[in-house]
């Protein structure tokens, strides 16, 4: 199943928290950030053990370093937190930055000099320290050590912030206290060899990664900076999350949190009573794409009960505007009225009866570009810009970005299009915009 969502690029208009006046005039599903579920903006972080991305997303390195850890599940606290402490130590984001601003030497022995995005360092007398070990793990992920080479920044970039989750110490050793942190201020004056427990996301971080030498100002520093990213990223959709659904549908970063969630929470959506299609789909590891189109269905359907019966994936969207024409329509052959939650049919060669692909649309963007997220695909999408890919127990979820409706059309090799079911109208897509900011809110 392939969930697709056509976005353009979000302006970031600020708005005062819960005010809901400010989100119906912007054209936002208003989903109250003040409540205590997880559609808060402060509790907003998902699961913290899916993989990581397969690529960066984001303008520069600061936004791509904001995207990389909110898709990962931290809050946009412990995100802002974590990035405080990384500008103190590489300045501009850059992983090949030495410590006293010489990229120096790139030998992965070398004592008490810093290097990358937290300046690991080999000390004690170990010349195979932290220096040694981020260093290592970026040759052994195909990154040559040439900063000069521009088509190496980005790799480094990434496999710096894999090695920051969870490649140095093979396991999670920051992210759950980091998260837990409420807000960003804290007393800098207080050492890392003290319990920073309840002294905010920056200090925290400190504590548990970075263990610098820097005195209360330099520590005070790393705070501000902090609440700087908070304050740039955090009113947007980057940090809102499930908070906001707007018009147009999901965001890139909503999609990935809906495919985290779709995939981590699997047993809970299709096991069990009131499980999706009565738990048809509850032992599944591999096959069946239509457990996502179902769960689409039901979850934003005006009428779940009404959901017909799920065929294979080339015959389901004819089947939903045969069967459902009250909220279903077909889709013109140039997409010109493809409204956000759309449910399309991929077949071999096209024809009905085969078993095919299918997903749906969850957003229709200004600029053409479209976001899918399907379950049983495990690959990149053929012509995407963006691949996020999580498999949490064999539920294999995956995130594309597509830049335009004809490159959706030929991304999966071995499928072709077939056809697409659109809600009717833009009212009916609406409501199916409402239910689903409340399932991701949940």
């Amino acid at each position: 199943m392939l969930v697709v969502a056509l976005f353009p690029t979000p302006s970031h208009a600020q708005a005062p928290s819960c005010d809901v006046e400010f989100y119906s005039m912007n054209d936002i599903t208003f989903y109250n950030p003040c409540s205590s579920s997880s559609c808060s903006a402060v509790n907003a972080g998902g699961a913290l053990t899916s993989p990581g991305p397969s690529s960066l997303i984001g303008k520069d390195n600061e936004e791509k370093i904001w995207n990389y850890f909110i898709a990962r599940g931290l809050t946009p606290v412990a995100a802002a937190g974590a990035m405080g402490n990384m500008k103190q130590e590489s300045s501009l984001f850059d992983p090949w930055a030495g410590e006293h601003g010489s990229t120096g030497s790139l030998d992965k022995s070398r004592m008490l000099t810093g290097f990358g995005l937290i300046q690991w360092t080999n000390t004690d007398g170990n010349p195979q320290g932290r220096r040694y070990g981020v260093m290592s793990y970026l040759e052994s992920n195909g990154v040559a050590l040439t900063p000069s080479d521009p088509s190496q920044t980005d790799k480094a970039l990434l496999y710096e912030l894999n090695y920051l989750w969870d490649g140095e110490y093979k396991s999670l050793t920051w992210q759950e206290q980091v998260n837990a942190e409420q807000k960003i201020e804290g007393d800098a004056s207080k050492s890392y060899s003290e319990d920073n427990t309840g002294n905010g996301s920056a200090m925290v971080f400190h504590k548990l990664v970075e263990r610098s030498g820097d005195g209360t100002a330099g520590k005070q520093e790393r705070i501000d900076s902090a609440k700087e990213f908070l304050d740039k990223y955090g009113n947007g959709d980057m940090a809102r999350g499930s908070c906001g659904v707007s018009a147009g549908g999901l965001s890139w970063e909503q999609a990935v949190a809906a495919a985290k969630k779709l995939s981590d929470n699997w047993d809970t959506i299709y096991c069990g009573a009131g499980s999706i299609k009565g738990g048809f789909y509850c032992g599944w590891t591999e096959g069946y794409c239509t457990a996502g189109a179902a769960w689409l269905m039901v979850t934003t359907s005006p009428n779940p009960g009404g959901t017909p019966g799920i065929p294979n994936g080339v015959d389901v969207a004819n089947r939903l505007t045969s069967q459902n024409s009250d909220v279903y329509t077909s889709v013109n052959p140039d997409g010109s009225n493809i409204q956000p939650f759309s449910i399309w049919s991929l077949g071999s060669g096209g024809a009905e009866g085969q078993p095919g692909h299918t997903g749906t649309i969850v957003g229709v963007g200004e600029d053409g570009s479209i976001i899918s997220l399907e379950t049983n695909w495990s690959g990149a999408g053929k012509g995407a810009t963006n691949n996020y890919l999580v498999s949490t127990n064999g539920h294999k979820v995956a995130v594309h970005q597509y830049p335009s409706f004809e490159a959706f059309k030929s991304g999966h090799n071995g499928y072709v299009y077939n056809s697409m079911a659109t809600p009717k109208d833009a009212s009916t897509a609406t409501e199916m915009s409402k239910k689903f900011a409340e399932w991701l809110g949940q």
